[in-house]
């Protein structure tokens, strides 16, 4: 039972991470493994559900779309050694561990989980919705001296509309919003590695549970040209409230502090696609597009500790008889690529891409797997 609970401690719960000792609220909306093979989202992705995140304006564009409950898995660190990972937490066999990190000269893992709890609908006609449910953790080793590490679950309802104030045969301009309301469970720790493992082997149930409610905005405008160029913006979370009660995984607390809300990080993120004409295949082709986007302009204008070219992207995907699908793109100066094979309304995505977890290209790469198995209409 202690061993499910060490367990259960270290890769379910989370949210965010504790800078200077204080907890910063933060939504974990990943985005789907089709969309990782070419590097992530575009405000000019109008081809999946998963779209509506990105940039709701772009709502005005797509065809209906229906999310039914499917497993999604995306796992990030050393993965030739990920058995010995698990084996060793789990067992906490520290000289196991010790071995790991020097092996491979330090730890940055990451597990994202989108269980058999999320759905949603896109109407066609400017309406979409979707309920999400991630369960992740995200750990930082350098060495047994040091850890940085945060676990959890949240659940994210997210109602999106989009206006169109021009919609003619050759253009439309059309602008949204969406309104996210969430509620998220939290676990963090900063120090000695060995200290968390004596911590979670006598008794995980004194560390810290912080569960936040809130509510956040995104809003976007979309612009498509002759059906072929599509140029789009999406400002995230320029205004959110988010309310935080401090706890113990042993004695969770729901007093939440109202008089002092904290707030989610805003971005301002643009984009451009560009749609190859592909009639003259003959339906072997069905799709085929390029898309750029630079996903965050505060980057440029703030504090300067984020490199700006990690901030940009760009991708391809290929798709033959509307059935395999191929995908390349880079974001955050990484590689990403992935496939996909899709046979009526079932669906198997799967990708390979990098994740850079430091502040400048290169500094912490981190190699990323995920599998996506569902269905989507």
């Amino acid at each position: 039972m202690k061993k499910i609970a060490v367990i259960f401690s270290i890769f379910v719960l989370s949210a965010s991470v504790i800078f200077a000792g204080e907890f910063k609220p933060e939504l974990h909306t990943n985005p789907s493994v089709r969309q990782q093979g070419f590097g992530g989202f575009y405000t000019s992705d109008i081809d999946n559900f998963y779209g509506m995140y990105a940039n709701p304006a772009a709502l005005g564009k797509r065809r209906a779309h229906s999310l039914f409950p499917g497993l999604n898995v995306q796992v990030g660190g050393p993965l030739k050694d990920s058995v010995n990972i698990v084996n060793a937490f789990s067992t906490m066999d520290s000289s196991a561990i010790g071995d790991i990190i020097s092996r491979n000269n330090g730890l940055n893992l990451n597990l994202d989980v989108e269980p058999l709890l999320s759905f949603g609908h896109i109407s066609g006609f400017g309406f979409g919705w979707g309920f999400t449910t991630q369960a992740f953790v995200n750990a930082t080793v350098p060495g047994v001296a040091l850890a940085d590490m945060n676990a959890g679950v949240e659940a994210v309802l997210t109602l999106g509309f989009a206006f169109p104030i021009i919609n003619s045969d050759n253009l439309l301009l059309s602008v949204g919003a969406t309104a996210k309301g969430f509620i998220q469970g939290a676990t963090s720790y900063t120090g000695s590695l060995v200290d968390l493992m004596d911590t979670l082997a006598a008794d995980p149930s004194g560390m810290p549970l912080y569960i936040s409610t809130g509510f956040s905005f995104d809003a976007g405008v979309f612009l498509s040209i002759c059906n072929t160029i599509d140029v789009s913006a999406t400002y995230y979370d320029p205004f959110s409230m988010v309310f935080v009660s401090n706890g113990k995984i042993g004695s969770p607390s729901f007093e939440f502090d109202f008089t002092n809300a904290k707030h989610l990080d805003p971005r301002l993120a643009a984009g451009v696609a560009y749609h190859i004409p592909v009639a003259w295949t003959n339906g072997v082709i069905t799709s085929f597009k390029v898309m750029a986007d630079y996903r965050n302009f505060y980057t440029l204008f703030g504090d300067g500790h984020r490199n700006p070219w990690l901030e940009l992207s760009c991708g391809t995907e290929l798709v033959l008889a509307n059935i395999v699908s191929f995908r390349f793109g880079m974001s955050e100066m990484l590689p990403a690529a992935g496939i996909g094979l899709k046979f009526g309304t079932f669906n198997i995505d799967m990708s390979m891409y990098g994740k850079e977890l430091g502040l400048e290209p290169g500094s912490a790469p981190c190699l990323n797997a995920a599998v996506f198995v569902g269905f989507t209409y």
